[in-house]
């Protein structure tokens, strides 16, 4: 009777032993979650405007692994003469003519931890102007935009929000 009781209880210590170590892999892997977040690119895929404004709506996607995005929805596609509108500042003259609509403005955006990407770059049709900037998706579905020159500190961030009205590609 001894050894079937020993026998059982050691069949009863490596059940409890293999229990104790899933239940510590998966306390571990949780954490890692937590502190990672839930966020997959395809949280940030798709169409955004900017919070207030409404005028433009750009389409951000996975290029190559990174986070890129182009202009995807114009309020007002048509310059005042009826044509489409163009990158009529941008510092390169031969660039000038290329249309605004379909336009990538956002480029290389790298995830740096969660819901944050960095190293991107930012192009600013109505100055010309490219800066470096951060990508941050919030607990609330927002998308914080930070362009910058220089120190992320000398810049200026934007919210956008998934937009709420029905819109249509200008391509």
């Amino acid at each position: 009777m001894e050894p079937r009781t020993h026998s059982t209880l050691s069949r009863h210590v490596g059940l409890t032993q293999t229990l104790v170590l899933l239940l510590f892999a998966f306390t571990l892997t949780s954490n890692a979650v937590a502190v990672t977040g839930l966020t997959t690119i395809d949280d940030v895929r798709g169409p955004w405007v900017e919070g207030g404004k409404r005028k433009v709506a750009v389409w951000i996607d996975d290029c190559n692994g990174l986070l890129c995005g182009r202009i995807y929805w114009l309020k007002k596609p048509l310059s005042a003469s009826g044509s489409p509108k163009r990158d009529a500042k941008n510092p390169d003259p031969m660039l000038r003519n290329r249309l605004l609509c379909g336009l990538t403005i956002l480029s290389d955006f790298r995830r740096e931890q969660g819901d944050t990407w960095r190293t991107g770059q930012i192009y600013n049709p109505s100055d010309g102007r490219t800066f470096s900037g951060t990508l941050s998706l919030e607990n609330n579905g927002v998308l914080k935009v930070r362009g910058y020159v220089g120190l992320s500190l000398f810049g200026k961030t934007v919210t956008w929000v998934r937009p709420t009205e029905n819109i249509k590609s200008c391509g």
